[in-house]
């Protein structure tokens, strides 16, 4: 008999038990992209596929300023009311666990967007930049965390990716152009380092292998370890070297760019 597959969900849910946040992301450089959003106080703030929202939490506790993080994962969300109402932040933050579209009117409008490595809930990286501008006030701010190749792939990672495809990514220069091209002044930029990624791999893989470990019963154990096992593998060797992960912080012109 074949072992199911993991349902993806579920999967995602264990392997990101114990990340502040779900990219890689160390606290100090967090506290440097918020800061470098230059927030007004009351700004209104959205978080795009907001995960456990540790960097909206982040956010709001250290910035006058209200939030709203919209993602599809039911637990994460509660994860993220739980944190903010320990760390006392619950009356400026509210979550919402529905698709975009649903969580955000058509015609809302907000002070800042953040988006970290969520572009797929509205499509390419260059269709996120464009909704994220028709949704930003005139001199409003967005900070993207977005991939890119840091080398060309080798034709083993992409098939470890699940059949990905060397265009779907640019370069981190790339990234800032297409960012550029959507109508944003780029401000900073900044990349993931070694040990960003290392800390956000390691994470995720001892989660499910502790989690196997503890549950050998579970029939959908055999499946999560081959899964996790492939993908650790795929990183140690090739995509540590490959797959970077940029942060952009850009502005939304509030005059015509001269």
């Amino acid at each position: 008999m074949t072992n199911p597959a993991p349902d993806r969900l579920r999967f995602t849910t264990i392997a990101h038990a114990t990340h502040r946040y779900l990219s890689p992301l160390s606290p100090e450089k967090a506290a440097r992209l918020i800061d470098g959003l230059a927030l007004r106080d009351g700004a209104e703030v959205l978080d795009i596929g907001c995960g456990r929202a540790g960097f909206l939490i982040d956010l709001v506790d250290r910035a006058p300023v209200s939030g709203l993080g919209v993602d599809l994962n039911g637990a994460f969300i509660a994860a993220a009311r739980a944190e903010a109402l320990l760390r006392g932040v619950d009356a400026r933050v509210r979550f919402v666990d529905r698709p975009l579209a649903d969580g955000v009117g058509d015609t809302a409008s907000f002070d800042a967007i953040v988006c970290m490595g969520s572009s797929q809930a509205i499509g390419t990286f260059a269709e996120a930049l464009r909704w994220a501008h028709a949704h930003l006030v005139p001199g409003g701010v967005a900070l993207f965390g977005d991939g890119f190749w840091r080398r060309r792939p080798d034709p083993g990672y992409l098939e470890a990716l699940g059949g990905a495809t060397e265009d779907e990514m640019t370069t981190h220069a790339g990234n800032t152009r297409v960012a550029r091209e959507a109508g944003f002044r780029v401000l900073s930029t900044a990349c993931a380092s070694d040990d960003e990624w290392d800390e956000y791999e390691g994470r995720y893989c001892a989660a499910i292998e502790r989690y196997v470990d503890a549950n050998p019963a579970d029939p959908a154990a055999p499946a999560m370890a081959a899964r996790i096992r492939a993908w650790h593998d795929a990183y140690v060797t090739w995509g540590r070297d490959t797959l970077g992960f940029g942060f952009y912080t850009l502005l939304k012109p509030a005059s015509p760019a001269p």
